[in-house]
């Protein structure tokens, strides 16, 4: 089962996600991005987190629409999009999406990008998908599609990245090492319609831009 995380963060076009999101996904919103699912046309599974950031106009919306609401405490060591994750691990969802996940916070937005690890550890999929990028971290390997002139980042996230494999790149690696602080891995172009990047050892954000 699919599951798509809407988070209280920046959605500019929303048209991006209504042909990409379907009725049989498992969808959760963390607080206020229960708006967004509001703009999307969504009626979400569950509502989760603080409700601090709500629009009560949409909260009482979704209540009549007797949409789950899982309200947590403000004060908790969980961020809302945590919780989020959480909960769709222990529903079983085997791919996780988040949206709405990046903005003008960074702290918010490096906090939702470190959720991979979590979706990682628990041998699922996940990304983060905004209108311009999609965001992976791997520790083993992964094979995405494009097209060609399509961007495609290599940021190790561990003090050292080895054995980083690549095909369908225009700069291709084998067998390279990466270290963090060093960000070589910036800006390489898709020159295929499919790239595999492999690596050995470490953790290694992979992300896929286009404009």
């Amino acid at each position: 089962m699919k599951a798509w995380i809407i988070s209280n963060g920046q959605i500019k076009n929303y048209d991006f996600y209504r042909n990409r999101i379907y009725e049989e996904d498992y969808i959760v919103c963390a607080d206020g991005g229960t708006l967004h699912a509001y703009r999307l046309g969504i009626t979400p599974n569950v509502i989760i987190g603080d409700m601090d950031s709500m629009d009560m106009d949409c909260y009482n919306e979704m209540a009549q629409r007797k949409v789950a609401i899982l309200k947590h405490p403000v004060q908790k060591d969980q961020t809302d999009t945590q919780l989020a994750v959480e909960h769709v691990i222990k529903q079983g969802c085997e791919e996780i999406i988040l949206i709405g996940a990046l903005g003008s916070r960074f702290d918010h937005s490096f906090a939702n990008i470190s959720l991979l690890k979590m979706i990682l550890d628990n041998k699922r999929k996940g990304m983060l998908l905004d209108e311009k990028n999609e965001i992976y971290l791997i520790n083993k390997d992964i094979k995405l599609k494009g097209n060609i002139g399509d961007i495609l980042s290599l940021l190790p996230v561990t003090p050292e990245v080895t054995g980083i494999t690549t095909t369908g790149l225009y700069y291709g690696l084998k067998d390279a090492k990466m270290e963090f602080g060093i960000p070589y891995g910036v800006s390489n172009v898709f020159i295929e319609k499919e790239v595999s990047i492999s690596i050995r050892e470490g953790l290694l954000l992979v992300i896929k831009s286009f404009d």
